[in-house]
């Protein structure tokens, strides 16, 4: 076995949900989002895990990933959050699976299908209040609306938007955006639609916009350690380590790694690790990076491999071949760390862990 894995702490996950739970009340439900795989941490245990903790829906972004769940026997409610295509109807219907819509082509396609095999399809209505990304806009609502009222084989379920900004600096964006959706649950109550759930809660505004929580919300990075805003008390789920191969003693000056970016100043002891830009530790990282080693930290030496990367354990004390090196995910290296250095988010860092990656649970 390669001796690189992700390590995901499932107490830890469940300690997150659990965090959501005691700021939205037990008056508002959860959809846990499992998209991406679970964020890189693995979907189908990361499912049951949340369903065992109370989570009451499931999000996901495609039909393939809401299948990969349904094949595992998970049988709760799954929402399509990126919506459906018109050949996906079909399939979506016969696994019970709950589109978002926001296109009359993907809406005449359900009801079509559904009408054809005797079914009623549960839905929710995505507006558009400024993400601009998908969604009904604002100003077409009301014909959107008058349309959906000839479709006799769809029912609307739920109603959502989705924040454009609400880890930002600034409120007023959220705060205009909440304006315009409630607006607009105005103008859908007033045509005769009464959804049994209002959602618009994402990781941010379920920490910093509690009057954006409605009755159902949706947490993604939280419930996997990371975006914490103010004392709300996550704790990683992901810890990514790999095992030393090799220990070579260098003379200053000699080159490392493809192109020769680092140059040793000294005599360097350099620890060669098994993980690279292949398994989603991007090039980026390259002479930017820190690992986490027997109690202290190595930078990242020389340009990341497709499947290797080098680190300087000149400092380290008693270094060896098969010490265990974490890549983040401890106290002192984290993956917010690891995402700012790489001029990205955490979520990025997380959901590109590859899959050659062996996910081990604890």
């Amino acid at each position: 076995m390669r001796h690189t894995w992700a390590e995901i702490n499932l107490d830890s996950l469940k300690s997150n949900f659990l965090q959501v739970k005691r700021i939205v009340g037990n008056d508002v439900g959860i959809i846990s989002i499992v998209k991406a795989d679970a964020y890189g941490h693995g979907a189908i245990t990361v499912s049951k895990a949340l369903i065992e903790s109370g989570s009451q829906i499931l999000g996901v972004a495609t039909v393939e990933e809401a299948l990969e769940l349904r094949e595992s026997r998970i049988r709760a409610p799954i929402i399509l959050l990126g919506g459906i295509q018109s050949e996906e109807a079909e399939v979506a219907i016969k696994n019970d699976l709950t589109p978002s819509l926001f296109s009359f082509v993907s809406i005449q396609a359900i009801n079509k299908c559904a009408e054809k095999m005797g079914k009623r399809v549960r839905y929710h209505l995505k507006v558009d209040t400024g993400m601009n990304r998908l969604g009904v806009d604002s100003g077409e609502i009301c014909d959107f609306l008058n349309q959906l009222l000839s479709f006799k084989n769809l029912e609307m379920e739920g109603v959502f938007t989705h924040f454009a900004n609400a880890d930002g600096e600034f409120r007023d964006s959220t705060l205009g955006q909440m304006s315009i959706f409630k607006a607009i649950l105005s103008v859908i109550n007033q045509a005769g639609f009464y959804p049994k759930y209002i959602h618009s809660a994402n990781s941010a505004a379920i920490q910093r916009f509690h009057e954006s929580h409605m009755n159902l919300v949706r947490p993604g990075i939280m419930l996997y350690g990371s975006g914490r805003i103010g004392n709300c008390d996550l704790k990683p789920v992901m810890n990514l380590k790999t095992k030393i191969v090799q220990i070579k003693r260098v003379p200053s000056g000699t080159p490392v790694s493809y192109g020769g970016t680092f140059v040793a100043a000294r005599p360097t002891i350099i620890a060669t690790l098994p993980i690279g830009y292949a398994d989603g530790y991007t090039r980026r990282l390259s002479n930017r990076s820190r690992v986490s080693i027997k109690g202290t930290t190595a930078a990242v030496i020389g340009n990341v491999c497709m499947d290797l990367i080098m680190i300087d354990v000149t400092e380290v004390p008693e270094v060896a071949i098969g010490d265990e090196v974490i890549i983040f995910g401890d106290e002192r290296v984290s993956v917010e760390e690891v995402a700012r250095l790489a001029d990205t988010i955490s979520y990025e860092i997380l959901s590109t862990i590859g899959k050659r990656v062996r996910r081990v649970y604890v």
